[in-house]
């Protein structure tokens, strides 16, 4: 007979079978979560310090690169929002 559509005569090999791949799925989630912890933890870091003179300038045209960058981009954006909310005539 049937139980909520659970056989009573279930195998214990097919029960056994499900406890060791939900193990294998769990360690594989886990192992993926620790990836990814570990590459924004990287993407995030403060950059280091340099350690010489001619380092600091390149980390100095660096930053200022991405301000340029930053700037240029938040223009283009600007822009393109105000033709797409422009007013019709």
């Amino acid at each position: 007979m049937t139980t909520n559509n659970i056989p009573t005569s279930a195998p214990q090999d097919a029960l056994q079978a499900i406890r060791i791949r939900k193990a294998e799925v769990r360690s594989q989630l886990n192992a993926s979560r620790d990836y990814i912890r570990a590459s924004v933890k990287g993407l995030f870091a403060p950059p280091k310090k340099p350690a010489s003179k001619w380092g600091n300038f390149m980390s100095m045209v660096d930053q200022g690169m991405a301000i340029y960058d930053g700037v240029m981009m938040g223009m283009r954006v600007a822009h393109n929002l105000r033709r797409i909310f422009r007013r019709r005539r």
